[in-house]
């Protein structure tokens, strides 16, 4: 399989540092791996007797093996890609165990690990593909070393090492990369599932929540009024005189008022409140840890707030009310009993002419 080097100091810190491979974690890999000073010497009898002298048969040798299976030449694709990959061998060849004790060597080898994860190729190919280097390796040794017994175990010993080292961080970096590939496409599916589900519970006239979305907000606040005594309010609202706008102006200038209506009560209440549409002209707001006297001040802002609103339609402009029924639960209310009494107020609020808060 390929091995793709940066050759360069250029970006090797970033590299490093992105996978916790500073001195100190370096020279922990090295004495892992037995690595030491003394390999500096093996290092260059590896350059010097095997890899120089040989490095274009060693690359032609490699892909041969790399050519019996067919896996391995989907992942290699085309001629031409393959004569690249030659060619980048052979310059991995050359660098292998040159000071591999450094910085530059390790970022290398790490992005090796980043190149094969991003192009999906698989791990078990890359590690089959290294074990056949290794054996490559410790044949070409030349036979006039091999009759040193001592000195051809120590060079034979050393091929093991360097390229278990080689093989050790970039499947370090490739099984990073992939998990890091994972969590965020984890993150882009919860960011597309939240997505939806917003888009769900909107209603798609108004943008505010729909019915069903504060229901089971307004269910769960609840629950905390039972727990922990906290003090909740809740306001339904209706537009006064909305179904003389939509017979005289028409139903688009109606969705033009409810669309105007939500851009206010948006701006009216805070960040955190709950505010949605309960059906046709009809608003809900959920007030959490808010006292009556508050939650009155408020419902007497939107009432005001409201009543300045002026609608151009058909070069006309409509004048806009609005009437509010409020009240707050008790530890005894559900969801049911709670809105049946904030209707009774807002049923109230209407009765006596319009345009003005209730409070039950």
């Amino acid at each position: 399989m390929k091995q793709e080097t940066a050759h360069t100091a250029e970006g090797a810190a970033d590299i490093c540092a992105r996978y916790g491979f500073d001195a100190v974690a370096r020279q922990n890999r090295l004495d892992l791996l037995e690595l030491g000073a003394a390999d500096r010497i093996q290092a260059q009898r590896l350059h010097q007797a095997v890899i120089m002298p040989q490095a274009t048969a060693l690359v032609e040798r490699f892909y041969d093996f790399q050519q019996r299976f067919p896996e391995i030449m989907r992942a290699i694709g085309n001629r031409e890609n393959l004569e690249r990959l030659k060619r980048t061998q052979q310059g991995y060849l050359l660098s292998l165990g040159q000071e591999f004790e450094g910085e530059v060597y390790f970022a290398d080898r790490l992005r090796v690990g980043e190149i094969h994860a991003l192009r999906n190729i698989p791990l078990s190919l890359y590690q089959a593909s290294y074990r056949h280097l290794q054996q490559l390796l410790i044949e070409a040794i030349p036979e006039e070393l091999q009759h040193d017994h001592a000195g051809y175990a120590a060079l034979r010993a050393f091929i093991l090492k360097i390229t278990s080292l080689d093989m050790n961080l970039a499947v370090e970096t490739y099984h990073s990369a992939r998990v890091a590939a994972l969590r965020e496409s984890v993150d882009s599916l919860q960011h597309e599932h939240r997505h939806l589900r917003d888009k769900v519970g909107r209603d798609a006239l108004t943008g505010l929540a729909n019915r069903e979305t504060v229901l089971h907000e307004l269910e769960s606040a609840l629950a905390t009024v039972g727990s922990r005594g906290a003090e909740l309010c809740l306001i339904m609202a209706d537009v006064d005189h909305f179904k003389q706008i939509n017979d005289t102006y028409g139903h688009l200038a109606g969705d033009k008022v409810l669309q105007c209506i939500a851009t206010k009560l948006q701006l009216l209440l805070r960040e955190f409140d709950i505010v949605g549409r309960f059906g046709g002209e009809e608003f809900i707001i959920v007030l959490e840890d808010t006292p009556l006297a508050i939650a009155t001040r408020v419902a007497e802002r939107i009432c005001a707030g409201v009543e300045h609103e002026l609608i151009e339609c058909d070069e006309q402009r409509i004048r806009l009310t609005i009437s509010l029924g409020l009240t707050q639960a008790a530890a005894r209310d559900d969801v049911r009993t709670l809105i049946r009494r904030a209707d009774d107020a807002l049923y109230q609020a209407k009765e006596e002419g319009r345009n003005r808060v209730v409070v039950i």
